[in-house]
């Protein structure tokens, strides 16, 4: 297979590239997609565009206060290795540390994951939970704000469109008394893919008592990443025991919409959201509490 290769230095000698190929030309992050989607022939191309080279695209930051900004072409080992993330946004590194390999997550990116749009991208459902936002290019030279939640619109596709980038991600400062926690199930503990996923956020209140703010995010059982809105309304202001934990976890169980295919049945992926959906709001209920315990001290 023949292809052209580009090497963009600006935002909108990148994005006319990709505009001008009207969707036969592809972006390049990591590569570590769609260099095996080619070589496979799932998807054919007119050319490369690699967007390594333009300056908006790379570094991260995790401020105290401010949150976590992430350029979209950031190695996904560069935060992976961050005790300042692991320490703030820990269901971003236990997303980060199941995909692939090592040596695939030293080239692959945050942004890659994202862009390629699958139901069971790892990272998109901590980013969801954790209400980060995506910065992006769009074909007409504006810079847009879209929360995670809604850059997906099906499978393999994102706002992005044909000529859009993703410039960078933020996730914000989490509340006092927040906790977040990230699982996911597959055959294998490394080198596959999620056949269900899911990510919970909560905020206590100052007694510790009770369910402040609570946000549950699943991941491939659904055409995209999707919040389980009941589960939520079901603990939101209420006392986490475990009977109440295990409500939600059933009501997010019911809101799913996975498929049947070779590597799960969708009635298996439903109860694996169930036990997941329950283990990831008890942990990130007792993190919750042991940050509101070092709040206090």
């Amino acid at each position: 297979m023949r292809f052209d290769y580009f090497e963009p230095t600006t935002l909108d000698e990148a994005s006319g590239l990709l505009r001008e190929g009207k969707g036969a030309r592809k972006p390049l992050a990591g590569g570590t997609d769609v260099v095996i989607q080619l070589r496979r022939r799932v998807i054919r191309t007119e050319g490369l565009v690699n967007l390594k080279r333009i300056p908006e695209l790379g570094g991260w930051a995790c401020v105290p206060g401010k949150g976590l900004r992430l350029g979209a072409c950031t190695p996904m080992r560069d935060l992976e290795t961050s005790a300042a993330v692991e320490g703030r946004f820990p269901s971003i590194t236990e997303a980060l540390r199941v995909v692939g390999s090592l040596q695939l997550r030293n080239i692959a990116s945050v942004g890659g994951n994202l862009c390629n749009a699958s139901p069971s991208a790892d990272t998109a459902p901590p980013l969801v939970a954790l209400e980060a936002t995506a910065r992006v290019h769009t074909p007409e030279s504006r810079q847009e704000t879209v929360p995670v939640e809604n850059f997906f619109t099906g499978p393999g596709a994102s706002v992005l469109g044909s000529g859009g980038l993703l410039l960078s991600v933020d996730v914000p400062e989490p509340a006092p008394r927040t906790g977040d926690a990230f699982e996911r199930f597959t055959p294998r503990s490394a080198m596959d893919i999620a056949i269900a996923s899911a990510a919970a956020a909560v905020t206590l209140d100052a007694a510790g008592e009770r369910i402040e703010a609570v946000r549950i995010a699943l991941g491939a059982v659904a055409p995209t990443p999707i919040r389980a809105l009941k589960a939520e309304d079901l603990v939101r202001g209420k006392e986490p025991n475990p009977k109440r934990l295990e409500w939600a976890a059933a009501a997010a169980m019911e809101e799913c919409r996975p498929i049947d295919d070779i590597r799960g049945t969708g009635a298996y992926r439903k109860e694996l959201i169930r036990i997941l959906v329950q283990r990831v709001l008890r942990q990130a209920v007792e993190r919750a509490r042991a940050n509101g315990r070092t709040e206090r001290s």
